[in-house]
């Protein structure tokens, strides 16, 4: 092996080769690139997580390694936490580690390590303590939940019987109030999954908490269980990834991870755990990525089984799966909306403004915070409504991340991935229905714009105005769009289909192609008149930032948009192994029957055949009912294991894990 000084200037990959250890050569690739690398510099110039390139040095440092701090990367992220900022959250594992991990460390000042502690026994661990949080940061959504709880543990843990000045109470009444907050939380997503499903932003939050909690924590029972539910990510991130991307049906979406998959957070964590050379080489180049970070100081490994399944050149796989569930069902899962000890819960499923719930949002709810007026004025609704005998939705947010039934079919050239039947018709937030995935940025996926630009929930592509009803079997899906007349929204749907991002496009009767290699795609608007659009620098603003241009000037047309209220968009994919020719393809859907509206509609498929479906309507392939919910927590060829389980056997060839929470208290 060659000597540390010329191995720490080595790429990520190139030093994997000579031998480094694995969370070696990630910190070391990640700390040299601190200034030539310009996506990494403006992040850690402008972002507030430099903190964990600090981490990162620490560790070096132990190991052996010179390095040297950078003041301005600690200074953002105390500033985050210190004027309370929302995501302040997201910095404070790194304090953990560093205070906890390298107490004695020679590389940070010492009046640095002070502030650190100072800025524990300050911080506001809940939103029931004392005062009003003038910048209204978020405390209840799924991946804010557990870090604030895993965070207010350790600092109960680190200093408990120092007085914390946010409410006055001691380290040790702070790890006794996480306690209990955790183990709600660790059980419902024991029980019912992740509501922000499949989300390559959210998961990648998740795994930074429950490795911080499995890693420091001195709670046997809460290092288990963060034990188990990682491996349960992993095992999402690994079933519904397509060429090292996770890029699936998602509860909460952005647009860089949309469209350039490679851009995510859990792509470099999927990078760093099992992937291949060309991954290593690429997806930690685009950022600083905390979670991995953490999981590098660590030396956290995948379990084995999961890298092989993340591996498997099988061709096709078929994956089923179900996560959340509804408000309606929560008797027979005995968590009463009422109970203020579940009311987190709910929360964590946006259905704060739910009948059976929003009476309990009232009780939680401090009147400064920013979700206060909506409950006040929905709850107000219910009561007129119910004086008048007048009917009106009992389940009105458009954020909810109800029951989802997920199905991902993958093939060695292509993956198409959807939440089956989805809350169609309802208002929408960030839930990403459906994806077509080819590989690298040849994604396609069609939306009712939520709004005009791309920083909104939902946005112009990321989200839908009206959520449509999508349904999927195999390669073929059929997504309905229903848009209300009296909707300030548009009244139009369009499709994202990146022509640079394909080998050959070709336009025929109405049908939009696409090559990818040896993998095909064909999408077609039912409803006519649609156009491309011009390209948009601000979409490319949103993503890269300052490095905007060079990718603006790369890319061809994208936005195909078609005017009008109501469509039906018709997405099938195909392979050369399967479908011969592109231009077999090409020839033989353009020759397929539709016909309809979006109440009864029929597709010819030339590859499954006669599909029919509808906004009210049942699913079929060839007369045969296609069933879109009701799914098994997993069902797929790695793992089959029934919704709201104690346990899941993972298995994949010689290799097999089981995750079993039977023996936690």
């Amino acid at each position: 092996m060659k000597d540390t000084e010329t191995v720490k200037t080595m790429h990520y990959a190139d030093q994997l080769k000579e031998g480094v250890p694995n969370p070696v050569a990630c910190l070391r690739h990640l700390v040299n690139s601190e200034q030539t690398n310009p996506i990494l510099a403006e992040a850690l110039q402008t972002g507030f997580e430099g903190i964990y390139m600090e981490l990162a040095k620490l560790e070096l440092a132990r190991r052996g390694d010179p390095v040297t701090w950078t003041p301005h990367n600690m200074e953002q992220s105390l500033h985050r936490v210190h004027e309370r900022l929302d995501c302040g959250d997201f910095v404070m594992p790194a304090f953990f580690f560093i205070l906890m991990r390298y107490p004695d460390n020679d590389v940070l000042p010492k009046e640095i390590m002070e502030r650190l502690k100072a800025e524990v026994l300050g911080f506001k661990y809940w939103i029931d303590e004392p005062g009003v949080d003038i910048h209204l940061p978020c405390y209840f959504t799924e991946n804010h939940q557990i870090l604030f709880h895993t965070i207010e543990y350790l600092a109960g843990q680190l200093y408990p019987d120092e007085v914390f000045s946010s409410n006055g109470q001691t380290g040790s009444w702070h790890k006794e109030h996480a306690s209990a907050y955790l183990r709600r939380w660790l059980t419902w997503r024991r029980r019912f999954g992740f509501s922000e499903w499949l989300s390559s932003t959210y998961y990648a939050v998740d795994l930074l908490a429950l490795i911080t909690l499995r890693e420091l924590c001195d709670c046997a029972d809460f290092c288990r269980q963060a034990d188990r539910l990682l491996q349960l990510l992993l095992l999402d991130m690994a079933v519904h990834s397509f060429r090292g991307c996770f890029c699936a049906t998602s509860g909460r979406m952005y647009n860089a991870p949309t469209m350039y998959p490679a851009f995510s957070d859990v792509s470099a964590t999927m990078a760093y755990l099992w992937g291949d050379e060309s991954a290593r080489r690429h997806m930690l180049d685009f950022g600083l990525h905390p979670d991995v970070v953490v999981m590098a100081v660590s030396d956290f490994q995948a379990p084995k089984v999961i890298e092989e399944i993340a591996r498997d050149p099988a061709s096709p796989v078929e994956a089923f799966q179900r996560m959340s569930f509804n408000v309606e069902d929560s008797d027979r899962f005995g968590v009463d909306p009422a109970d203020f000890d579940n009311i987190m819960l709910y929360w964590s499923l946006h259905t704060f403004h739910h009948r059976r719930v929003i009476e309990n949002s009232r009780r939680f709810c401090p009147s400064w915070y920013n979700m206060d007026a909506a409950i006040a004025a929905n709850l107000e609704k219910f009561q007129l409504m119910e004086r008048a005998g007048a009917i009106t939705d009992q389940d009105p947010n458009g954020s909810a991340l109800t029951e989802v039934n997920i199905y991902t079919y993958r093939t060695s050239n292509y993956m198409l991935s959807c939440a089956q039947d989805y809350r169609h018709g309802r208002t929408n937030f960030q839930q990403h229905i459906w994806q077509a995935s080819l590989g690298g940025e040849a994604v396609v996926f069609a939306t009712a714009p939520g709004a005009w630009d791309y920083n909104s929930r939902p946005n112009y592509f990321v989200g839908n105005s009206f959520m449509p009803k999508a349904v999927a079997y195999k390669n073929v899906l059929i997504s309905i769009h229903r848009i209300p007349a009296d909707t300030t929204y548009s009244l139009s749907t369009h499709a994202y289909f990146p022509k640079h991002a394909f080998d050959e496009v070709v336009e025929r009767d109405g049908w939009i192609f696409g090559r990818k290699g040896d993998g095909y795609i064909g999408l077609k608007s039912f409803r006519q008149g649609g156009a491309w659009q011009g390209k948009n620098p601000a979409l490319f603003q949103s993503i890269f930032h300052s490095e905007w241009k060079k990718y603006f000037d790369r890319a061809q047309e994208y936005d195909f948009f078609v005017p009008g209220h109501t469509n039906i968009w018709i997405c099938e994919l195909g392979e050369a192994a399967t479908h011969g020719t592109f231009a077999q393809f090409t020839e033989a859907l353009s020759r397929s029957a539709t016909e309809g509206d979006t109440f009864r509609f029929r597709f010819e498929s030339p590859s499954l055949g006669t599909i029919e479906t509808g906004w009210n309507e049942p699913f079929t392939v060839n007369g045969k009912a296609i069933p879109v919910r009701g799914y098994r927590r997993y069902d797929n060829p790695y793992c089959q294991a029934e919704f709201d389980t104690m346990r899941y056997d993972i298995h994949m060839g010689n290799e097999s894990l089981v995750v079993d929470f039977e023996d936690i208290s």
